[in-house]
């Protein structure tokens, strides 16, 4: 029981001082290199959007991943789409991270790409560097740039979104997804 109490205020703490750092580095940063859910949505040119809901078309869009490649939305008909939204100095995504690296490798070869978007204020290169890094995660990473997080109204950490090749959205969540529940959503669709 101490143990536990012990375990739960370490990781608080832990994540605590994540935030502080994440804060005062975010601060620094150039705006250009880290875009925000709030930066974006301070746009001028930028419409409300649609509900994005299961059934929904896929709102494009278009990143620069970490690895300097570019993904377009619209490019991927005919690809089943896993889009991931998280953030650089998130310890619970890692989970995550690694079950969509562990689906990258299984299911690359049916069609399936997936993209981790970070998409909070203060996110940056470092910091998606670090997480998969740390997390030994090898997905595809991109700072929000092209207001994905409006577009996919994205206000919480771990929302998933499953994209079939048609282009519609056939799957969303907004919790920590295990590689199990993955699979299972995936062979429907495949």
């Amino acid at each position: 029981m101490k143990v536990n109490k012990l375990l739960i205020g370490g990781l608080i703490i832990g994540i605590g001082a994540i935030m502080f750092l994440n804060a005062k580095i975010g601060s620094k940063t150039d705006t250009k290199q880290a875009t925000s859910f709030t930066n974006s949505a301070n746009t001028n040119n930028i419409v409300a959007p649609k509900a994005v809901s299961t059934g929904s078309i896929a709102p494009d869009f278009t990143l620069t991943t970490l690895d300097k490649e570019s993904f377009r939305m619209s490019d991927k008909k005919g690809k089943t789409v896993i889009l991931f939204g998280m953030a650089g100095w998130c310890a619970t995504c890692i989970p995550e991270g690694r079950a969509l690296t562990a689906l990258k490798r299984e299911y690359a070869d049916k069609g399936v790409e997936i993209i981790g978007v970070a998409f909070t204020q203060g996110d940056n290169d470092d910091f998606l560097k670090e997480y998969k890094k740390i997390g030994g995660i090898d997905i595809p990473l991109a700072l929000d740039t092209d207001n994905v997080a409006q577009k996919y109204n994205l206000t919480r950490l771990e929302t998933t979104y499953i994209i079939n090749k048609e282009g519609k959205i056939v799957y969303k969540d907004e919790q920590s997804t295990d590689e199990k529940t993955y699979k299972e959503e995936l062979d429907k669709i495949l």
